[in-house]
């Protein structure tokens, strides 16, 4: 204990000492604890499961009924959702809502029921119509205590008053419309709070009619004398009807085997193995990162070691006082990452507000646990080579020889063989034919391992390397030269920079390698939905009772936002429950570029189509015929559609057409009259307005306003422009892998540098004694951090491309297997597009040029110049 005390209290003094280099080494160990522990506390926060949603989804009460019954026994799981029906769903057994006292009776005597209803319905305010969703309940009830926060106002009292949730924008004294013509008071504001943004009305029950509203849902909410258990629950279900109670939701029952078992709880099935891969993983990028800063405060700490062991400090002495600082500053890093993790996810929560604020203890105090060890796995190499110091070289300042163990090399190139034979295995069609859930777990463990293997092969396999690059550096400039040699005696803290810069950019290159196909893949299966630079307003909404208040509403928005634009109308067929009707056009596969709908509309359609005036067509289309832009979707003058019936009974109808063909080729088949629909037994029904790109082309900034006006009518509505392909969730997801690389190679290459600035001082100042100017100095700097990074990245981008490479030819073989496996299933009539196999070279490029070039230019001009000569005993 004394040796751990003496080993601790040098610690100490020795951060107090070398503040900054301290610092640094606590960066690198503490930002993973910290990211990790926002992450988990994020996760935390944002996953409100069925029990921490209680209050809100129960308020008090018991048990929840969620709509009617299916008219035959089910089973359900403990959180209400149905998982089997034991009988035959047909004709003869329809849904059918339970009235209060069929609730009542499924709980038994001293039980009382509290009805709701959700539905969507419009309203009107200040003149302009809207959309929003309607729920109906009395908050005032003690049983809905919990479900809503009111944070201004009151909660309405009678059918002529409402609340409203904050996303209406609705403050306590609006008087605003229903539909139906019912004028009501907004007399509070109410909050949810897993959805703090969302657009909801809160009103009594019986406030606006159901002829008037659409579908609604029927929720009913009981409180009961007693608990209801398990076995009640599934007395309930045999009557066909779906329930969650709060007893067995906070207790869940053991599995009993009967038909009713809950599910398990998820992720009680997750795999150990894959999370201690991860695990190792995540320590072994932290020892990469932070074992060369501890190297660099053991190389400064030298003659203070080099006197510990002339008074007497064995070995493991000098081991324990290395071992100590790993101690001290892991811990102190990690306890101040983890804190800042929580406190970072505390300052963003405000502005999402998922669900109640979290911290979860136990996987924070895991990685916090986790960052410790990684910490003193950093120190290990460092405090072994501290105890084996030479005390009269150390305190002569002579630097010894470099000692190679051959077989680490070979045993380094073993590991790195199996690892890419155990990633080229991914990309043969049998690794993906074992069933789903086996086979991805297994290949996760086979990326893993495989990932785990190429980075101890790579960390054995680096010292060897770099003693073979310096070797070849021989014509180079002299700082450049001497920077090379430097890196090559001090192997020890060059190799575990080289090998994270490594790691960090095979990382990219693999990233950027399937991002790109992915892209490339996207790229060639795009089909534009319309004419380029087209802006288009849409809502489809079957459930909406009040389709032309929203196209007109619609319609006003957008001639005020563009005023003066003529604005397009489309429409498409429906039945007659308004329900959109998808047809087939003759022979081909369904269009989904219009959302698989054939478009209805009149001559400014036509003209929109066609790219200008076409009198013939124009004239067909007034006379009731169809105009077909893809000739094999005509057969003899005549336009085949079939449409499904409700019954799923294919109807073919034919239409009389004419065909035209568009300059720049067709973005839909064919186009219909609106005579059409009512000779077909359908209705049309409008619900896109085009704004055509001759007539105006508006840029993104005027897209976004154009877009937040409409989804304030109705929350189904959106705006857009056709701007032809657009990757830029692929062009983020490339820039982000680019940063993390640059901040890995950059923080790894700074690390080492700083080590090899304070080695090479010997060799400054000989070069400050025979008259070497400060930019020979900054070339020498320059040249140490351009040599880790150049070695780290032009061995890591090949790697990352090979890996990238048989990432794709696997995703290649696990969709043929998946094919196979659906052998005689057609999906729509069109060919399955494989990954297209793209490789960024400008960008892997630029990675191989620009992060050695960023490293040695912003080491050489961060370098002191200024040399203090020193005395040197041979």
């Amino acid at each position: 204990m004394s040796a751990l005390l003496a080993a601790l209290r040098l610690s100490r003094r020795g951060i107090g000492r070398a503040r900054a280099r301290s610092a640094l080494i606590m960066f690198m160990i503490g930002l993973p604890v910290m990211l990790l522990t926002a992450g988990l506390t994020w996760q935390a926060t944002v996953d409100v499961d069925t029990r921490e949603g209680l209050s809100r989804d129960l308020g008090t009460a018991d048990a929840r009924i969620e709509g009617g019954t299916v008219g035959v026994p089910i089973r359900q799981d403990i959180e209400g959702r149905r998982t089997a029906a034991l009988g035959v769903l047909d004709g003869t057994t329809r849904d059918r809502e339970l009235t209060e006292r069929e609730v009542l009776s499924l709980f038994g005597p001293g039980s009382r029921a509290l009805p709701s209803r959700r539905l969507m319905t419009g309203y009107r305010v200040a003149g302009a119509y809207r959309e929003a969703g309607l729920w109906e309940i009395d908050l005032r009830d003690p049983i809905a205590t919990g479900m809503y926060d009111l944070s201004a106002g009151r909660l309405p009292s009678t059918s002529r008053e409402v609340a409203a949730s904050p996303g209406l924008g609705l403050g306590p004294g609006t008087r605003i419309t229903l539909e139906g013509g019912s004028p009501v008071t907004v007399v509070g504001v109410v909050e949810r709070r897993v959805v703090p943004d969302s657009r909801t009305i809160v009103a009594l029950p019986g406030t606006v009619r159901a002829a008037t509203g659409g579908t609604a849902w029927r929720t009913w909410f009981v409180d009961t004398p007693a608990p209801v258990t398990w076995q009640r629950v599934g007395e309930i279900n045999r009557h066909g009807v779906e329930v969650v109670s709060r007893a067995v939701v906070e207790d869940p029952p053991p599995a009993a085997g009967g038909p009713t078992d809950p599910l398990p709880p998820l992720g009680r099935g997750a795999d150990p193995v894959m999370i201690i891969l991860v695990a190792t993983i995540a320590v072994l990028q932290v020892v990469f990162l932070a074992g060369p800063a501890f190297t660099v405060g053991i190389r400064r700490r030298r003659r203070e070691l080099a006197l510990i062991a002339s008074q007497g400090g064995s070995p493991r002495h000098l081991r324990g006082v290395v071992l100590a600082d790993g101690l001290t500053l892991g811990l102190a890093a990690c306890v101040l990452g983890a804190m800042g993790g929580i406190g970072l996810a505390a300052a963003l929560m405000p502005f999402f507000r998922h669900g109640p604020f979290e911290v979860p203890a136990g996987p924070i105090a895991l990685v916090v646990l986790l960052g410790v060890v990684s910490a003193l796995l950093a120190a290990v190499v460092p405090a072994v080579q501290a105890s084996r110091t030479e005390v009269a070289e150390a305190l002569a300042g002579r630097r010894g020889r470099v000692r190679d163990r051959r077989g680490l090399p070979v045993l380094g190139l073993v590991l790195l063989v199996a690892a890419v034979a155990a990633i080229a295995v991914l990309a043969l069609p049998h690794a993906w034919v074992t069933p789903w859930p086996a086979g991805e777990g297994s290949v996760m463990i086979n990326l893993l391992g495989s990932v785990i293997l190429g980075q101890l092969g790579m960390v054995l396999l680096t010292p060897w390397l770099v003693g073979v690059v310096a070797r070849t550096t021989g014509r180079l400039p002299l700082p450049f030269r001497m920077a090379a040699r430097d890196a090559a005696r001090n192997r020890g803290r060059t190799a575990p920079a080289v090998t994270a810069v490594l790691v960090a950019t095979t990382v990219f290159g693999a990233v950027a390698v399937m991002v790109s196909s992915q892209s490339a893949r996207a790229r060639e299966t795009y089909t534009p939905g319309y004419v380029t630079g087209t802006t288009v307003v849409s809502s489809i909404d079957p459930e909406s009772k009040s389709r032309q208040a929203v196209r007109s509403e619609l319609r006003r928005t957008v001639t005020s936002l563009l005023p003066g634009v003529p604005v397009i109308e489309v429409g498409g067929l429906a039945d007659s429950t308004s329900q959109p009707v998808y047809p087939v056009v003759g022979s081909l596969p369904r269009d989904l570029r219009w959302r698989g709908r054939v478009p209805v509309g009149g001559a400014d359609l036509l003209r929109y189509l066609l790219r200008g005036p076409d009198p013939a067509a124009e004239a067909a289309l007034a006379a009731g015929k169809a105009v077909v832009f893809d000739p094999r979707a005509l057969r003899g003058g005549t336009l085949t559609l079939t449409v499904t019936t409700v019954r799923g009974e294919n109807v073919e109808h034919s239409v009389p057409a004419v065909l035209r063909r568009p300059p720049a080729g067709p973005v839909v088949a064919a186009m219909l009259p609106p005579s059409e629909g009512s000779r077909l037994g359908l209705t049309v029904v409008y619900d896109t307005l085009l704004v055509d790109p001759a007539v105006l082309y508006i840029p993104p900034e005027q897209e976004r306003r154009l877009h937040e006006a409409v989804r304030a009518v109705t929350p189904s509505a959106f705006a857009t422009v056709e701007r032809g392909f657009r990757d830029d969730d692929g062009r983020k997801a490339l820039a982000l892998a680019a940063l993390g690389a640059a901040i890995l190679v950059l923080g790894a290459t700074f690390a080492a540098t700083g080590l090899a600035a304070a080695e090479s001082r010997p060799d400054r100042a000989t070069l400050a004694a025979v008259g070497a100017p400060a930019r020979t100095q900054r070339l020498l700097v320059a040249g140490q951090a351009g040599f880790i990074a150049a070695l780290g990245v032009a061995t890591g981008v090949p790697a990352g491309l090979a890996a990238g490479v048989m990432a794709v030819l696997g995703l290649n073989a696990r969709v043929q297997a998946e094919l196979s496996a659906m052998s005689g299933v057609v999906l729509e009539g069109r060919p399955v597009v494989m990954y297209l196999l793209d490789v960024p070279w400008l960008v892997l490029g630029g990675v191989l040029v620009g992060l050695p070039l960023l490293s040695a230019l912003v080491a050489g001009a961060c370098a002191r110049t200024g040399v203090v000569f020193a005395r040197r005993l041979t």
